[in-house]
């Protein structure tokens, strides 16, 4: 079976099992989603190679759902599907953001065709490579400090106790889609050492996480106060630190390292309110443009 991964998204059920049922007998991974917020949820747990979408849908349409994916995963390669050939659908939409346009009822070859050049498209854009935008400035706050919490809640350490507190730290590697555990209930810090993170509260995707980010930070202060899920946008490389292995090496330290970790702790978490109010600010701007300040 090939290791690249197909979303069928479509609100018909016979139209979903037949094409989820056929590719997967050519030898394809295949997944389903019944509409578009089905197919978000699915999306943000783990990545697709190709997607397979449906125009005409309940609560959320083909194009919106579109508009949604490219803002999360911007090279996305995306197969449109409807069964209306009317002048209503949005044809110069339809080819901006689409690989391939195929209507309904879709022939079995043609399908075929449009799949293996649909994945073969997903490779090649997968092997350029992607320029990140850096994130917006927030106003009085350094980007250098912005780009790595890490090293802004280590500030100070000396480079001996930086790689003994690192020690105390355990590395594990994820694959794009798993699930990253923390201890909600002792509290625990996570250092993301490589790759992208999604942070998710309720299904909703509230944050990404990129190397040199920080999480957790607050269950080191008050256990129990993590809220969130965490899944690998990614394959990732996470350092976990238990809230008691961290007490055991300030146990180890003198008092002003101590107040100095502490201090950098609680400036982390100060940054990170204020980039998520500058992202809520600039996300208000977006929906409403001609709103003044």
């Amino acid at each position: 079976m090939s290791t690249q991964k197909i979303l069928v998204v479509d609100d018909e059920q016979n139209i979903r099992d037949i094409l989820q049922t056929f590719l997967q007998d050519m030898g394809y991974n295949v997944a389903s989603a019944t509409d578009g917020f089905d197919a978000l949820d699915k999306i943000g747990k783990e990545g697709f190679d190709l997607y397979i979408i449906d125009i005409y849908m309940p609560r959320m349409s083909g194009l919106e759902l579109i508009a949604r994916l490219k803002e999360v995963q911007p090279k996305a390669v995306i197969i449109v599907m409807t069964g209306y050939s009317g002048l209503d659908v949005d044809f110069r939409s339809i080819r901006q953001s689409a690989f391939m346009y195929l209507s309904k009822p879709i022939q079995p070859d043609e399908l075929l065709r449009a799949v293996e050049a649909g994945l073969a498209q997903s490779i090649k854009v997968n092997q350029m490579k992607i320029e990140t935008p850096e994130p917006e400035p927030v106003p009085g706050i350094s980007p250098d400090v912005e780009k790595s919490l890490q090293h802004y809640l280590l500030r100070g350490f000396s480079a001996e106790q930086t790689t003994r507190l690192l020690g105390y730290g355990v590395l594990r590697e994820y694959s794009r889609g798993s699930n990253i555990p923390s201890d909600k209930e002792e509290g625990s810090i996570l250092f993301i050492e490589r790759g992208r993170v999604g942070v998710f509260f309720q299904d909703v995707q509230i944050e990404s996480l990129k190397e040199g980010d920080i999480w957790g930070e607050e269950s080191f202060v008050a256990p129990k106060a993590s809220f969130a899920s965490l899944h690998a946008q990614e394959d990732s490389i996470v350092r976990h630190f238990s809230r008691k292995q961290l007490i055991e090496f300030l146990s180890t330290v003198d008092k002003n390292v101590i107040d100095n970790f502490m201090l950098n702790l609680m400036l982390c978490m100060h940054l990170k309110h204020r980039r998520c109010v500058a992202q809520l600010v600039n996300a208000r701007k977006d929906l409403n443009p001609d709103q003044k300040e």
